[in-house]
């Protein structure tokens, strides 16, 4: 049993625009304008627009559907894969970060220094073109980009993980969910309750495993384990109140139901859930900036009234809409493909299969 593309890309549509929406509501000065008008919505969808923890067991579940699969998992390979990550998410992502500086430019003066930051420093560049800046204590460039290094490093440790599998033949899996559980016990019990230890993987480690132990119970009958997680999420919550931890378990759940009970089978084929679900990613980059241009527009302009911030919210929508599907097509879409032309050249035969998951694997 497995959850179907269709029902995936859902979820990723579902995330992506309530992440959208959150950011919106965040950041002045159309949030401030829109209030009066707005303000009871946006206050709520500021307090629980938090959904990055979707996109976390959506990773965790089809990593363990594809990366998870693959056989002789050694040194070198993990080195291969760690390139091939980077061209997938780094690439676009560098792409953002180039393309927001001019932007932050014409916005100076117009949006609020607490939105823009201070200009940009080479060391700030260069902390960002490897994936560091949380780590090194710099100034983000742009909302999310967290989610970017974060995930990464997700995908990176997974994979040495698999490294350690495929070391202890068969007691290998064993051996991984321990470790994982492990980990994750620790993560919910202290390391997830201080936020300083946002900028590393281990902090949000119990999300991504989510998503493996649902594939686990899907396909190997790791119903008990799953089971049990729950429960030892819904213990951390009581633990420490946390809103992250319940909507890792509510989806968790939904997607384990989606799988068992063959809902995802008969999901709607919405052609506009699916698109948006594919461009989900490059959605999740580019609103930002969107929304940061639109903004400064409209100061310089001087549309600052609520009526005409609400619609300045709702074209920085539309336009992040068209922005993304633009950039999902020339600039993720090519970094997905040469992520795929690194793979070894005895796993060509698996470019088929790897293409349909190439939508959802972060």
């Amino acid at each position: 049993m497995t959850v179907q593309p269709a029902f995936l890309l859902a979820l990723r549509a579902f995330a992506a625009l309530t992440i959208v929406w959150h950011h919106f509501s965040l950041y002045a000065p159309l949030n401030d304008w829109a209030a009066p008008l707005l303000g009871g919505l946006l206050d709520w969808v500021a307090d629980y627009g938090r959904a990055t923890q979707v996109f976390f067991v959506v990773s965790g579940y089809v990593a363990a559907q594809g990366i998870g699969s693959r056989e002789g998992w050694n040194s070198a390979q993990l080195g291969r894969f760690a390139i091939q990550r980077y061209c997938r998410l780094g690439l676009p992502y560098l792409a953002v970060v180039i393309a927001i500086l001019p932007i932050y430019e014409f916005a100076r003066g117009w949006v609020p220094d607490d939105v823009l930051g201070q200009p940009v420093s080479v060391g700030q560049f260069l902390a960002h073109l490897f994936l560091l800046q949380d780590i090194l204590g710099y100034e983000s460039l742009s909302a999310g980009l967290w989610f970017v290094c974060i995930n990464f490093q997700l995908g990176f440790v997974y994979a040495c993980a698999l490294v350690v599998q495929q070391r202890f033949g068969r007691g290998g899996d064993g051996v991984v969910m321990l470790l994982g559980w492990t980990a994750s016990l620790y993560s919910l019990f202290h390391f997830n309750l201080d936020p300083a230890g946002a900028c590393w993987a281990l902090y949000f480690f119990p999300f991504f495993f989510m998503g493996i132990l649902v594939h686990k119970a899907l396909t190997r009958d790791g119903t008990v384990g799953f089971v049990v997680f729950q429960g030892v999420m819904l213990l951390a919550m009581l633990y420490a109140w946390r809103w992250r931890v319940i909507v890792t378990m509510v989806f968790g759940m939904l997607l384990f139901i989606a799988g068992r009970s063959g809902l995802g089978r008969h999901w709607s084929r919405s052609s506009l859930i699916a698109l948006i679900g594919k461009m989900s990613y490059s959605l999740f980059l580019i609103h930002f900036p969107v929304l940061v241009l639109v903004g400064a527009l409209w100061a310089r302009l001087g549309w600052n009234s609520p009526v005409a911030a609400t619609a300045g919210l709702l074209v920085a929508f539309g336009g992040s809409l068209l922005a993304a599907n633009l950039f999902h097509r020339w600039v993720e879409t090519p970094a997905a493909l040469l992520a795929k032309r690194l793979r070894k050249p005895e796993q060509v035969a698996e470019r088929d299969a790897e293409g349909r998951r190439l939508a959802f694997e972060h």
